[in-house]
């Protein structure tokens, strides 16, 4: 009957899990005595009448925002008829009133002609060609722009090719999906991988490294059917670690636990995950750290399958508040040195965790471990080693909730694409994403960054060093300022 109720709610249900409440009022802690100051005098109580309630100015707001934009002035006058006034003098300009539009302007495309003049010397027969840059692609019509203009279509808002497709017939525009797959396919082998590779070395040298993994399906791969199931793998670094977010997407056939070993070879430090096996077979030198989110989320699928009325006062009720009572530590502790919170959580989060563990111990022989009561407290003792490892250093995050922030919008993608067609398609897209997604975590815009990596890879990549890598990074004060939102400024 659980399964069946825990069932239906996640088909027809909400999936918040807002709804249990974090109020630490009636936790089974010493409150009373830690709170309880008998030389406080009591409080006199007096009639409060709410303030009528008055909507905020922001003065200069809409100015400020429409400042960016070039401005077309459009003069609204009279004629000299209309300003004959009745007592038959002539009117004058007395003051103007200014109101500002918003006006959208769609895509519109422009063909760019590279003429390029071929001089000689009719004495010696020399001849000499004026530069050209080179093309993006090599034979092909695609520039940076509109190259980057489709993977933001489909990496950042989800468009797929095939309705891409549609949009640029109607702009009476023939690019096939296949073209634009092609085109996707070489910027990131020849150009976009570089970047990667940059950005995978900066994420190992990371103090914290968080990761997860989600399905894709990816429909002619050798060997396989259509209908097996493969894994994009997600890692980004610590999100309290005092460094630029990095996020990588990584496309693997399977979940196997070689998989994260391969990826992070040569990597010591901190990993945050949720309970999967396969981050615990890891080497020594990376230490692995729980996801409390994934504790809590055991306990709360118990509720799911109460009435409302009933939740008060379960076993599941008081588990939550004990894990509310280590977030709001957490919440306090947020804008802290790494040090202090290493400090203050061996202080005030380890005695609640401690008791959080012993009581659970007292629970587990009078359970049914078939039941999602039992499965939630075997859960967290089974994680107990890993649940506690953030307590180790003030950078390691107490969940894993950054990561799966993370994967969302590739989540978002698979339900409009439903899959990828190829495997060379699915890394291209890991690539891909990973670049709009760690640009857009470090307040970029993502097709001005795309059209800039795109305009610069190029006249540099073929060389033999790789340092101008370094100015492009989504971190970098050398990127032009169009590439930062107003918000990064």
């Amino acid at each position: 009957m659980e399964q069946i109720k825990l069932a239906n709610h996640y088909r027809f249900g909400s999936s918040s899990e807002k709804d249990t409440y974090y109020e630490q009022t009636d936790l089974f802690f010493n409150e009373v005595e830690a709170t309880a100051d008998i030389t406080k005098p009591e409080p006199e109580f007096e009639e409060i009448v709410p303030k009528p309630y008055k909507r905020k100015k922001q003065k200069g707001k809409r100015e400020d925002d429409l400042s960016k934009f070039p401005v077309v002035t459009i003069e609204h006058k009279l004629s000299e008829e209309q300003c004959q006034c009745e007592c038959n003098n002539q009117m004058h300009v007395v003051t103007t009133e200014s109101t500002k539009l918003l006006k959208f302007i769609p895509a519109h495309f422009e063909v760019e002609e590279h003429i390029v003049y071929v001089y000689g010397c009719h004495k010696c027969d020399r001849m000499i060609r004026a530069d050209k840059p080179d093309t993006l692609l090599r034979g092909s019509i695609a520039t940076p722009s509109l190259v980057a203009a489709i993977m933001n279509g489909k990496y950042v808002n989800a468009v797929p090719l095939a309705r891409q497709e549609a949009e640029f017939e109607r702009y009476d525009i023939n690019l096939s999906r296949q073209t634009m797959s092609n085109w996707m396919l070489r910027c990131s082998e020849e150009y976009l991988s570089l970047l990667y590779d940059e950005l995978k070395n900066f994420l190992l040298s990371c103090k914290v490294i968080q990761a997860d993994e989600t399905r894709i399906q990816v429909l002619n791969e050798e060997g396989r059917k259509a209908t097996d199931q493969s894994w994009m793998w997600v890692y980004r670094s610590g999100e309290m670690c005092n460094a630029p977010p990095v996020i990588l997407f990584n496309y693997e056939t399977s979940r196997s636990g070689y998989h994260p070993k391969q990826f992070l070879e040569g990597y010591s430090g901190f990993l945050t995950s949720d309970g999967y096996s396969a981050y615990h077979k890891l080497p020594d030198e990376i230490i692995v750290s729980g996801c409390f989110v994934h504790a809590r989320r055991k306990f709360h699928d118990c509720l799911k399958v109460l009435p409302k009325n009933q939740h008060k006062g379960t076993t599941a009720d008081q588990a939550i508040k004990r894990i509310a009572l280590l977030y709001k530590i957490e919440a306090f502790l947020k804008d802290k040195p790494a040090k202090e919170r290493y400090e203050e959580r061996l202080k005030q989060s380890k005695p609640v965790l401690d008791a959080y563990f012993e009581w659970l111990k007292t629970l587990a022989g009078g359970v049914d471990t078939s039941s999602l009561i039992g499965k939630a407290i075997n859960y967290s003792l089974n994680q107990k080693e890993y649940l506690e490892n953030y307590l180790l250093d003030g950078n390691i995050a107490i969940d894993n909730s950054a990561t799966e922030r993370a994967i969302k919008p590739f989540a978002v993608g698979r339900k409009n694409f439903l899959f990828a067609n190829t495997p060379n398609g699915a890394a291209a897209s890991a690539i891909i994403y990973s670049i709009v997604e760690t640009a857009k975590t470090n307040g970029l815009r993502p097709y001005d960054y795309l059209l800039h990596v795109l305009t610069e890879i190029p006249k540099h990549y073929k060389g033999t060093s790789h340092k101008f890598l370094k100015d492009l990074l989504p971190w970098s004060d050398k990127l032009p300022d169009n590439c930062k939102s107003k918000k990064s400024k």
